[in-house]
Order: C-alpha cells, then structure tokens, then sequence
C-alpha cells in the first residue's frame, strides 16, 4: 500500500488473477486494479493462492488473453469514469 505512486506509474498490460478463497489477496488485487491503469482483475469462484494449479486451463486462458491483447495493442486502459469517490480515488471527469 506504501508504493501506489509507483504502482500508477506500470504502463503494461496487467492481469490481477485471484481465487475468491485467498482472502489475504483479494483486497491487494484490487488495490492492484484500481491503482495500475491497464490492470484487469479476474476473480475465480471457489479458488485459492493456487490458482495456476488448481484451475490450470482456466488459468491459462487468461494468460493468453492477456498476452494476445498485449501483443495487438488491445488491452484497454481503464476508464476514469469508473474511478469511485466513495474510494477516495480521484475521478477527473467529474467537476
């Protein structure tokens, strides 16, 4: 939480993957989603840390949207107005 500056700051097409049972990561995840401007987050039901290893296919599948986007130039960057004030996020485009 310290190195959000610097979490802005990645440029790179970037995938959050998390189990929803890997309660440590779920709010790092989205802490990432919100703060990294071309992170998408995928959270996969009844999952844990090992998610590579308890849904590989699934997880694979993501690996390879990501790096097919990437390698297009069709992973989006996030829309600020998705950014919520209720989060303490700065929203520019609202008055």
């Amino acid at each position: 939480y310290d190195i959000t500056g610097q979490l802005a700051g990645i440029s790179a097409p970037t995938l959050v993957v998390n189990g929803d049972e890997d309660e440590a990561c779920l709010e790092p995840g989205l802490l990432l989603k919100r703060t990294i401007p071309m992170a998408g987050l995928a959270v996969v039901p009844n999952s844990g840390h090992a998610l590579n290893l308890e849904e590989p296919e699934l997880f694979n599948d993501f690996i390879r949207t990501l790096i097919g986007a990437a390698e297009a130039g069709t992973w989006p960057t996030r829309d600020p107005r998705s950014l919520s004030a209720s989060m303490g996020i700065a929203n520019p485009g609202t008055a």
